[in-house]
């Protein structure tokens, strides 16, 4: 039955009565709903839908000529007529997707209630009205799909398009928009078995994440593990870190983690704990926070690529905000670290040097004549020193060079009140 909208229903005639003339011609309040109109007739009388309906997948209504079913003829407050708002639209059919996004992770055009980021409105050439199949419709947000498709050894989901075998695309209970937890989601395909065992050295590494040590889209080495492998990882070492594995606990650690790591790594242990401005709970007592002890990402190990590392934590607004860019790489092709030291500094904010002196190492030609700066000069907001942050926003920018301020007299009033009496 076509769910057409109330003013369809209704008819003309209906439409003039809610909108309180009485008088209406006798012979429009006899004329039965919807006038037996051949609604996809008089609707492709305008709008060409032919491509629509020769595709390989064609919307139920449309297929069954019901316009009315989302648009409304006469007049609308959403774009496109539609009768409402296109999740709300959609949801009216489609209720098992209104039920996933009760679920704890919801994927953000749905919880945007943007339908049409992924799926065509009327025909496609896809399953499911797909804009495009699998990773190719999933590339289009996720970047680092381009970056997979280029290493040697890759998922074999990942290779047939099938995203969906691993990740739920609207909403699900577990991080990564994941259809079980990490172990389980592997084990679909990667059943536990004595070899496995083997292989994993005893340890009953399917409680743990698989995703620690592989890269479950692609990798540059054998087995998919990530990029760079921990030397006593690499050389089947468990018990250089980890008690035996048929220990009641077989992954707890010899000892204390920052102990552990500064068995090896104690310059930067003993770095961070010493710094007046330790990086991560006191300085050296979470290294896994950002390393991966098994096989991580670049040089360093760490569980994502620089950015990404960071902004797991470092994030007070970003993508919930709506803010675009708000906490993006400055100028979009430096990393973090090129400003602050990552396990901790003398500095506030971790900056790895006077920030005056961080930014001329790029922006020298703007410090030839510039703002006095330096315990001279003290910003009469903090009373700190002057520096470039006084002026410029590092990471989120709303106007032009990175400045705090659409107009610089609005900047520089913000200081000089005095003048600001003089306007």
């Amino acid at each position: 039955m076509s769910r057409c909208p109330t003013a369809v229903r209704l008819g003309l005639a209906g439409i003039l009565l809610a909108a309180g003339l009485a008088a209406v011609p006798a012979a429009w309040a006899e004329l039965p709903a919807g006038h037996g109109v051949d609604e996809m007739e008089v609707c492709l009388s305008c709008h060409d839908l032919e491509d629509a309906l020769k595709a390989a997948t064609v919307h139920d209504p449309v297929a069954a000529g019901e316009c009315s079913a989302c648009h409304n003829p006469h007049v609308a407050r959403v774009e496109g007529m539609l009768s409402d708002r296109p999740a709300i639209l959609c949801a009216s059919c489609h209720d098992d997707v209104a039920t996933d996004l009760r679920q704890p992770v919801v994927h953000k055009p749905v919880g945007d209630g943007d339908c049409l980021s992924c799926h065509q409105a009327h025909g496609g050439s896809h399953s499911k009205l797909l804009n495009q199949p699998g990773r190719a419709l999933c590339s289009e947000c996720h970047a680092e799909i381009a970056d997979w498709a280029e290493r040697p050894v890759q998922h074999s989901p990942f290779v047939k398009n099938q995203c969906d075998r691993c990740h739920e695309p609207h909403a699900a209970e577990n991080p990564g928009l994941l259809t079980r937890t990490g172990g389980e989601t592997c084990a679909k395909c990667h059943p536990v078995s004595a070899t496995f065992r083997r292989r994993h050295q005893g340890y009953p590494v399917e409680r743990a994440g698989c995703e620690t040590c592989h890269d479950p889209h692609a990798s540059t080495g054998a087995g998919l593990l990530r990029e760079t492998v921990h030397a006593p990882f690499e050389g089947g070492e468990c018990g250089t870190c980890h008690v035996a594995a048929d220990a009641a606990d077989p992954f707890a650690l010899l000892m204390p983690q920052d102990e552990l790591c500064g068995e090896c790594h104690e310059d930067q242990v003993a770095a961070s704990k010493e710094a007046a401005f330790p990086h991560v709970s006191g300085g050296g007592s979470r290294c896994t926070a950002c390393h991966n002890p098994h096989a991580g990402e670049g040089s360093a190990l760490l569980n994502q690529g620089p950015q990404a590392t960071c902004l797991s934590c470092h994030d007070p607004g970003g993508a919930s905000s709506g803010q675009p860019g708000r906490f993006a790489s400055h100028a979009g092709d430096l990393e973090c670290t090129t400003c602050h030291s990552p396990h901790g500094g003398d500095r506030p904010l971790l900056f790895s040097a006077d920030p005056v002196q961080v930014c001329s190492e790029c922006h020298s030609h703007q410090h030839s004549a510039s703002h006095p700066m330096g315990e001279e000069a003290r910003d009469p907001r903090s009373g700190m020193p002057m520096d470039c942050g006084s002026c410029h926003g590092l990471h989120h920018a709303p106007y032009e060079k990175y400045l705090h301020a659409a107009e610089q007299k609005d900047l520089c009033l913000g200081c000089h009140r005095e003048f600001a009496r003089r306007r």
